[in-house]
């Protein structure tokens, strides 16, 4: 299938049908089982998140293709949503609905928590989803669900912290290794909605860009590479030439692309990551933490209008690794070190090589 003109110089050369095959298959996989999407073989539980992360990717391939097939499973994720919307407007994060994974386990009553507590990740991530099917569909028939999903998120609207606040109290947040590091779906869900609600849409999105960056400049050289990353592809897109060059850039070199601290010497192109229980982890090499930081390499670029980034070594090694990562057109969670055994073929991480090689999500 032919790729429309205005794309093609945003997609990564010479992975372009790599992504496309993934994305088909991520596809007639929640086709298939009604909205969701289960692994052949999980790095660990996962959640409601990765309905509306997948769907980035699908509608970011279906505006490059305009192949049917990426909306109806859109459309089939929102049936889906639907379905299992609270009556409050909110969706619960369901962590463990497909079972545990290879990686790591969580216990019965985090099961239970994030069954029943509604979640503000899922929730605000699920207005972008919307929004973009919506604008390539023209169907609109979703639209009353997101209107109420933000009717709730707006009762955690808190102008002095800067982003849809969170209950202290909530159970949930001592789960995540970082709670703040999530509102990056508040940048991409408030902005993606101002079609739909462009009065408290407009007023609140300048206060959550610079909570991001807030969140952003507070992150260490022992931050998560898939976190950072990703803010730098969004803050490159919202932040003037003055923030990008004199603040982005520099923290991203030092803390991120050339931060020895994950660098896998032994695979180039290969980043630990950081787990909760064993700290920094070098002797696994994580799709995840390579996919983050190429994104925001990535996305540097092109927002930048220039070849910073893709023109390094780190660029290609990461770009070579990752693309080792891949088998029947589905990319492993990780690999061993320095066994080399590749493992989660499949997981639900799919999404971020498609987001990378796209340039979009």
């Amino acid at each position: 299938m032919e790729i429309k003109e205005p794309f093609k110089s945003q997609l990564e050369q010479g992975q372009i049908e790599n992504a496309r095959k993934t994305a088909i298959k991520l596809a007639e996989n929640i086709i298939a089982h009604d909205g969701r999407y289960l692994a052949e073989e999980s790095w660990g539980p996962e959640g409601n998140l990765y309905l509306s992360e997948s769907a980035y990717a699908l509608n970011r391939a279906y505006e490059i293709y305009g192949d049917p097939i990426y909306l109806e499973a859109v459309r089939v994720m929102l049936d889906k949503l639907k379905e299992i919307q609270k009556p409050s407007g909110g969706w619960t994060l369901e962590i463990g609905i497909g079972g545990n994974g290879r990686g790591f386990v969580i216990d019965e009553e985090l099961t239970r928590i994030t069954m029943e507590q509604e979640d503000l990740p899922p929730t605000v991530a699920a207005l972008k989803t919307i929004a973009d099917y919506t604008r390539l569909s023209g169907d609109d028939s979703y639209v009353e669900m997101g209107h109420k999903a933000f009717d709730w998120l707006m009762k955690y609207y808190d102008e002095d912290y800067g982003s849809f606040k969170e209950d202290e109290d909530n159970e949930i947040l001592k789960y995540r290794s970082n709670p703040r590091s999530y509102h990056l779906f508040s940048l991409l869900g408030v902005h993606a909605w101002k079609t739909h609600n462009p009065e408290v849409c407009n007023r609140i999105f300048p206060r959550i860009v610079e909570f991001v960056k807030e969140t952003f400049e507070s992150y260490d050289p022992e931050t998560m590479p898939l976190v950072y990353g990703l803010h730098c592809a969004l803050l490159v897109q919202f932040c003037d030439e003055d923030y990008i060059w004199n603040t982005l850039k520099p923290k991203m070199d030092a803390e991120v692309v050339f931060n020895k601290r994950f660098k896998i010497n032994e695979r180039p192109g290969g980043y630990g990551h950081h787990d909760g229980l064993r700290g920094i982890v070098t002797d696994e090499a994580h799709t995840r933490s390579g996919a983050g930081i190429i994104i925001g390499m990535k996305f540097f670029d092109l927002y930048t209008g220039t070849n910073t980034y893709r023109q390094t070594q780190e660029y290609k090694d990461l770009s070579n690794w990752i693309d080792s990562m891949r088998a029947n057109d589905l990319y492993y969670e990780y690999e061993t070190i320095p066994a080399g055994e590749k493992i989660g073929h499949g997981s639900p991480g799919q999404y971020l090589p498609i987001w990378w090689i796209f340039g979009g999500f």
